[in-house]
């Protein structure tokens, strides 16, 4: 088990992640096209930690039928990921972490959502909606 730092665009806001990453996939939901696409991290909320910067953390809270708390750095603007979306087990930025996660993505999710103008050529499996928890398990 290898301790990943990582950081805002601006280096305000910090955070390490103690414990292994449980899974590394790319989402194409219109939330997250919105913000540039989204290489997700699933991390283990005990894992997870601030180092720096917590009160500059801005979150969105989105109107329903979303559910998924959005956080950014309130200096830089940077997508942070949703720390405060599940008590187990959440979404990081993946983009976010200094060094490699040891992990590769595995799947493609919501891509009935993706822009018309976006290819998947990497041929991972890549489901139209929310895909099964099974899933998102590496080989």
């Amino acid at each position: 088990m290898k301790t990943r730092v990582g950081s805002c665009m601006c280096g305000a806001i910090g955070f390490k992640l103690t414990g292994d990453p449980i899974a590394l996939s790319y989402c194409h939901c219109s939330r997250c096209r919105k913000i540039g696409g989204q290489a997700n991290v699933q991390v283990r909320a005990k894992d997870f930690r601030w180092t720096r910067g917590a009160d500059l953390v801005v979150r969105h809270v989105p109107p329903a039928p979303w559910t998924l708390i959005r956080c950014f750095c309130s200096v830089c603007g940077t997508y942070l990921g949703e720390p405060e979306t599940h008590p187990k087990t959440f979404p990081l930025n993946a983009q976010l972490f200094d060094d490699d996660l040891g992990i590769r993505p595995v799947l493609h999710e919501h891509v009935s959502e993706k822009a018309n103008w976006y290819e998947i050529t990497d041929g991972l499996p890549q489901y139209a909606d929310a895909p099964p928890l099974s899933a998102f398990k590496q080989s």
